[in-house]
């Protein structure tokens, strides 16, 4: 069989082309330290690597959540807990005034402070956190109560996704905080009329609707706290998993670099013999081997 000067010459094309594209292949791998770039590279795998693309952004939108509804949690939290401190205080007020040894002239400059105090809980009340109204519920853009004390918030709660199956409350429905068996401000104007007009009887009445109100500030404390240990662990089992998907889907698509940089090494070998051998094929004049 006759082997042609043509056919010698193709054959080497043929070589130095398939040596050029696997180079620049294994070139782009080590610099992207992807070995899987686009889908026609591993047809196969598309389906499997899309999956876990899915998956590991689903866990970092769920960690960006639960992050945000810490915050919004933390916040009502401290919110609850200036209420409750504001009505601690109003208590041991209420105590001091209810019996004999106070008079009249007691009861008038506790009056003043339970004025103050019922400024701080109305304050407390109309919370916000990155402009959203913590107690209006999904109501949030506007705040909940009106100085008189009335809400005119929304009675359905905010809620956000933090897991495939898992949602958490990043707000409260404040009457369900403010107006539920005992309303607050409603107890504490009671008391502030009370003392100014001299009234134990109406100052012992009031004592009795502020220990509701601490009782109610306390249960809605502890479901914040449940909705807070709720959005931690999701948070945690975010990262985790997602760093799970991560390596998952770096044992696919990840170039090994040593590998890599090793078959880097012999393709660079490789190609310029076959451009020697491409020189060398130029300038024979006959190929004319049997």
């Amino acid at each position: 069989m006759r082997v042609t000067q043509a056919g010698l010459w193709n054959l080497v094309r043929q070589n130095l082309a398939t040596n050029s594209t696997r180079l620049r292949e294994v070139e782009d791998q080590a610099v992207t330290g992807l070995l899987i770039s686009k889908p026609s590279d591993a047809p196969e795998l598309v389906g499997q690597i899309d999956r876990l693309q899915a998956g590991s952004l689903d866990q970092e939108v769920y960690g960006k959540n639960a992050t945000q509804a810490i915050g919004s949690l933390d916040q009502l939290d401290s919110a609850l807990g200036r209420v409750h401190d504001t009505l601690s205080r109003a208590r041991e007020l209420a105590v001091q005034t209810a019996g004999d040894l106070s008079n009249s002239d007691d009861r008038g400059y506790a009056a003043l402070e339970v004025s103050a105090l019922r400024d701080t809980l109305l304050d407390a009340a109309n919370s916000n956190f990155g402009g959203r109204y913590i107690f209006a519920g999904t109501a949030y853009d506007t705040p909940p109560f009106a100085d008189d004390g009335s809400y005119t918030g929304s009675t359905d709660v905010p809620t956000t996704k933090v897991g495939d199956s898992t949602w958490v409350d990043t707000g409260l429905d404040g009457s369900a905080v403010f107006d539920d068996s005992v309303d607050i401000f409603a107890a504490i104007d009671a008391f502030q009329t009370a003392l100014e007009a001299d009234d134990t009887t109406g100052i012992q009445s009031a004592l009795d609707d502020i220990d509701a109100a601490l009782d109610q500030v306390m249960s809605a404390r502890a479901n914040v706290g449940n909705q807070t240990n709720v959005a931690t662990d999701a948070s945690s089992l975010a990262e985790s998993l997602g760093a799970q998907l991560d390596a998952g889907l770096s044992d696919i698509v990840s170039a090994d670099p040593a590998e890599t940089y090793m078959k880097l090494s012999e393709l660079r070998t490789s190609y310029q013999t076959a451009l020697q051998v491409a020189a060398s094929a130029r300038s024979v004049g006959l190929f004319d081997l049997m």
